[in-house]
């Protein structure tokens, strides 16, 4: 009986420290880090010029450029309407603790979304004009589907199941300044931990890549036959969609998204060539190569 107690009193014990003092100091840990960390500077860039974009965005990679496909899509973006600006390689985050980030007219702007839409307005310049309101809302509903239940399915294959192929593909290691044993440590568990939170972790790998095949077959049907997703003009939602699917496409780990689109949606496939080639003529030129 008194080594039955004593069990109990250690479970209890342990416990406590996990779901009682463990959080307790952990949470203490980071307000104490907030409270003695030096004041952030409003921005980074000193000497900026008016109306020049700095986009802050990961250091380049060979094949796809850049991990992040909202990095990618915003720098189409602003290519695409012919926005001067400046590329800042950084590891460090927006004060929202995103990346891509801009500084712009001596102010910190994170989340692209919000840096289209504030650029729109300021430069006056909306790809979308050229089409009907009802056009333009497929092309944010298609954004929004990408953004929020296509590409997590992504990074949860490559960052939560096949983390070490992604690093070896792309060669990380040599092109980041550092940390990245340790990122390839923590991330996948990070990832399927947020996953399971969000609920697409709940479900059998099979069905989640099932979830992203359905939605690659349905921005495939809008497409159809037309050289862009709205039309004959490219707009906002192509940006995304080249940003996006090139992660599938470049990085060569085996995406079930990669097979999707390359056997089923070989339209998708042509667009996002087709925004390469008009948008990035000096792809080759700017990533680096394999070492």
């Amino acid at each position: 009986l008194i080594h039955f107690y004593k069990r109990m009193l250690g479970f209890l014990s342990w416990t406590i420290w996990t779901f009682g003092a463990l959080p307790l100091g952990l949470a203490a840990f980071v307000v104490y880090r907030k409270v003695t960390k030096p004041p952030r500077e409003p921005i980074q860039k000193k000497d900026w010029k008016k109306d020049v974009v700095y986009l802050y965005q990961f250091p380049l990679l060979p094949k796809v450029r850049t991990i992040s496909p909202f990095a990618m899509k915003l720098e189409t973006w602003l290519r695409m309407n012919d926005i001067k600006y400046e590329n800042i390689f950084t590891l460090k985050f927006s004060r929202k603790g995103q990346i891509p980030y801009i500084e712009f007219n001596g102010e910190e702007i994170p989340d692209s979304n919000i840096i289209i839409s504030t650029l729109k307005k300021y430069f006056n310049k909306d790809p979308e004009d050229a089409y009907s309101k009802r056009e333009a809302g497929i092309g944010h509903t298609v954004i929004t589907m990408l953004e929020n239940h296509t590409t997590p399915t992504g990074f949860d294959y490559r960052y939560g199941h096949h983390m070490p192929e992604f690093l070896e593909c792309l060669q990380v290691a040599k092109f980041y300044p550092s940390g990245v044993k340790m990122w390839g440590m923590i991330q996948p568990y990070g990832t399927r931990f947020r996953s399971y939170l969000q609920g697409t972790g709940r479900h059998e790998l099979e069905e989640i890549w099932e979830f992203a095949r359905k939605d690659l077959v349905a921005v495939s049907e809008i497409l159809g036959d037309k050289p862009f997703l709205l039309g004959d003009t490219p707009s906002t939602v192509d940006c995304a969609l080249f940003g996006h699917l090139a992660q599938f496409l470049y990085i060569d780990i085996g995406f079930p998204q990669r097979e999707v689109l390359v056997k089923e949606c070989s339209n998708l496939v042509a667009l996002v060539e087709r925004m390469k080639e008009k948008f990035w003529p000096d792809w080759e030129e700017q990533i680096p190569k394999i070492k």
